[in-house]
């Protein structure tokens, strides 16, 4: 790692800033599978499905902390609160935390983004989704909910044993959770943008009961096209549907939406990329989002 680490988010045991790659001492010896940064903290999941942060604890983006007072921890700490799932993918933006579980579960802890206050320990959110795929900002994130798949291995039947295998094919609903700070919902269009919501009741019993089914909002139909991908800047997300094409809204004052201004958007807007005759699907366009700008990529 290296870069700047004076709230302890490079791991070494105190908050220098490093303009060298090193390699973190506490990892030397250990199978690192996923990597997540926010803006002062760093999530890493082992093999064995053992997640670990450090950096930043304000909000509790890194797991419970010894005391209210802690502000940081510049060694890796054990995150406590995944001992019943597997874990398959982790994610980090501003003062958030989040990991998926292979059954599509999604566990939320840090600055508030569900209910409406911070958390030091990981919470499952939205039960009833299977969430395939998750996007943080700063002040909001996107979950996108997947076709939940099972398949039966009966390369290990033992008598009345069946390991069941859970895949999710993507393009299901999206949705947002949040608000993005620049942008106020414009009346007019609240009703196209936002539809009824779901019945999605974190388990958190940290969390008043009338927050807990949260501000999560479905993002309109893209002229009828299913979801295939997505990301999030500081206050911007961007989306690519399955037949390639892309689409952003949120915080536009950088240009960072692509559409030729600096204006946020209420609703996603889609990007003119030119001739778009070689892609025939998503998977020949990727997007990512940094703070105040997007990147798609897409394969020559």
């Amino acid at each position: 790692m290296c870069g700047e680490g004076s709230f302890g988010q490079l791991g070494t045991g105190d908050n220098q800033s490093r303009n060298l790659p090193f390699e973190v001492p506490f990892f030397t010896t250990k199978h690192v599978e996923k990597l997540a940064f926010g803006m002062r903290h760093s999530l890493v999941l082992l093999k064995g499905n053992s997640v670990y942060g450090f950096g930043s604890a304000r909000r509790g983006q890194v797991g419970k902390s010894a005391s209210k007072n802690q502000k940081f921890y510049n060694i890796p700490r054990l995150i406590d609160g995944f001992r019943n799932c597997k874990i398959v993918n982790l994610y980090a933006n501003g003062d958030h935390s989040a990991a998926l579980d292979e059954s599509g579960q999604l566990y939320i802890w840090g600055r508030s983004l569900v209910g409406e206050h911070d958390d030091d320990q990981p919470r499952a959110a939205f039960p009833s989704l299977s969430i395939s795929q998750v996007a943080l900002g700063w002040h909001h994130a996107l979950v996108l909910s997947g076709t939940r798949l099972f398949h039966i291995d009966c390369t290990r039947f033992s008598r009345i044993f069946l390991r069941t295998l859970t895949s999710f094919i993507p393009g299901g609903e999206l949705y947002t959770i949040g608000a993005y700070r620049h942008q106020k919902r414009d009346p007019d269009v609240s009703e196209k943008a936002v539809v009824q919501q779901p019945n999605l009741t974190t388990t958190s019993s940290n969390h008043h009961e009338s927050s807990s089914v949260s501000n999560l909002e479905k993002v309109p139909s893209i002229d009828g096209e299913k979801v295939a991908r997505i990301a999030a800047g500081t206050e911007h997300s961007a989306l690519v549907t399955e037949s390639g094409a892309l689409f952003t809204w949120g915080w536009g004052e950088h240009g960072q939406l692509g559409l030729g201004d600096t204006c946020d958007q209420v609703v996603p807007q889609r990007v003119n990329l030119g001739d778009s005759s070689s892609r025939s699907s998503a998977s020949s366009l990727a997007v990512y989002c940094g703070s105040g700008f997007t990147v798609a990529v897409s394969p020559a």
